[in-house]
């Protein structure tokens, strides 16, 4: 699979629909992988390597439009995909202060004023979103 395939973009967009329209089907899949089904392990490891590629490029794209460290980036990424400051502070193994003075720091890199406006920055160019 490759990120710029518009027909592997189309799949994953339409595996993604389809799991959360037939909950169930994670399941049967689950089943059929552990079964040692070829073409479901085939899928699964071309999706598998679609989903990493584009978590990279999340990262890549956070650290060089906003100049984020590392530890910025996945506070983010944690948050932005449905985290909270808590989760983020268990997840990252340091206390909550900490993530909260990483979000000030977030905050004045981006130009982003509320937590809950982080999805914005993975969505188009950064000069776009500063002149709101």
């Amino acid at each position: 699979m490759s990120d710029e395939d518009p027909f592997d973009q189309r799949l994953l967009k339409t595996a993604q629909t389809y799991a959360r329209t037939y909950p169930s089907v994670l399941v049967r899949l689950r089943a059929a992988y552990e079964a040692g089904h070829p073409l479901v392990r085939q899928v699964a490891r071309a999706m598998d390597a679609a989903l990493d590629r584009s978590e990279a490029e999340r990262e890549r794209r956070l650290r060089h439009e906003h100049g984020l460290s590392p530890q910025e980036t996945r506070i983010v990424l944690h948050l932005v995909d449905g985290g909270t400051v808590q989760t983020c502070a268990a997840t990252l193994e340091v206390a909550e202060s900490t993530v909260r003075s990483h979000l000030k720091s977030i905050f004045l890199k981006t130009g982003v004023k509320r937590q809950a406006h982080l999805p914005t920055l993975l969505s188009g160019p950064a000069e776009a979103r500063r002149s709101d």
